[in-house]
């Protein structure tokens, strides 16, 4: 399950959920590039201009955007995260009881 930890949708895909674990990675590679890209603009625009009121302001924008994809990125974590390691319990109770019986 520290798949899971360390790539967002890599334990769906452990616990044979592959279209679910595809979805994952998938929202957090766009959320990755968008980011990425959000954060270049930024650096850039810090660097290219002076400290007037509207570039202050802009710059507050541009902020908030990037705040918001990283916090979709960590929901999006956390629910991967929990949905593996529930899946996985679930899953090893169930096989568990097969064997058992």
């Amino acid at each position: 399950m520290c798949s899971a930890l360390i790539i967002p949708g890599l334990g769906q895909i452990v616990n044979q959920e592959i279209k679910k674990g595809g979805f994952i990675l998938g929202a957090v590679f766009l959320l990755f590039v968008a980011g990425s890209t959000k954060l270049v603009l930024i650096l850039k625009s810090m660097v290219g201009h002076s400290g007037s009121y509207t570039v202050v302001s802009s710059r507050i924008l541009e902020q908030f955007d990037l705040l918001l994809i990283i916090g979709a990125f960590l929901v999006i974590w956390i629910y991967s995260v929990l949905d593996a390691y529930l899946k996985a319990r679930d899953h090893g109770i169930k096989h568990s009881e097969i064997i058992s019986h």
